[in-house]
């Protein structure tokens, strides 16, 4: 089963439980988050995680992954954290591990390490990711594995390599030739990332009333 998240449901159908927390949802010392502030958007998905679970935690993170570019490491928290969520139907359950699929395949094209060796794990058909309804990709698996083991950002945050386990049993599950699709997948990554969300001109803080949503990086305030 195949599941196309829509930026639209993520920017007005979670708006509600993001904007307006539920009792026990609201940062210390602070009212409701504009969905137009999506770094202290992310800071309270992370409190909400913290403290309630991945469950409490994901319409705020659905937010913050759509708005694109530079967003990565929310849309990487919010892949991980749809496969700790369980659904209240073995179809429902299907849909969070596809959703989860979707956004760690759009922060590990994006660039992010943290993404790409996840999905190795995940796609690797390793039994304890195949009894979560997620169909094994060994090919695509041993592609993450190379794009990741290339990846400088890495070495920077002194990541690990991915745990030999993985990779050993991703190589058992692949013929000579499917070896050699995945050597040449990776080799031919290139970054691709969404487009980035810019609040509607005029949008205003839910708090104030005044127009103080953060702008994207690089996005400059139109002189009057």
């Amino acid at each position: 089963m195949k599941f196309r998240p829509l930026m639209i449901i993520a920017l007005t159908a979670m708006v509600t439980a993001c904007a307006s927390p539920q009792k026990g949802d609201r940062p210390r010392g602070g009212g409701p988050v504009s969905v137009n502030q999506p770094s202290t958007l992310l800071a309270k998905a992370r409190d909400i995680q913290a403290k309630q679970g991945c469950a409490r935690a994901l319409p705020a993170y659905r937010v913050v992954s759509a708005y694109g570019a530079g967003y990565d490491v929310a849309q990487y928290e919010l892949g991980a954290c749809l496969f700790e969520v369980s659904g209240k139907s073995a179809q429902e359950t299907e849909l969070l591990r596809s959703e989860g699929l979707f956004w760690l395949r759009r922060a590990a094209w994006a660039g992010n390490p943290r993404a790409q060796i996840k999905l190795a794990e995940v796609l690797s058909g390793l039994k304890v990711f195949s009894d979560q309804a997620v169909p094994r990709d060994p090919v695509e698996a041993m592609m993450w594995v190379g794009v990741y083991e290339a990846n400088g950002v890495r070495s920077v945050y002194s990541m690990p390599d991915i745990s030999a386990a993985v990779v050993d049993h991703i190589r058992g599950n692949l013929t000579p030739a499917q070896m050699e699709e995945a050597r040449v997948r990776a080799a031919e990554y290139r970054k691709i990332e969404m487009a980035t969300f810019v609040p509607p001109q005029g949008a205003r803080s839910q708090q104030s009333g005044r127009g103080q949503g953060e702008r994207p990086e690089g996005q400059r305030r139109r002189r009057r």
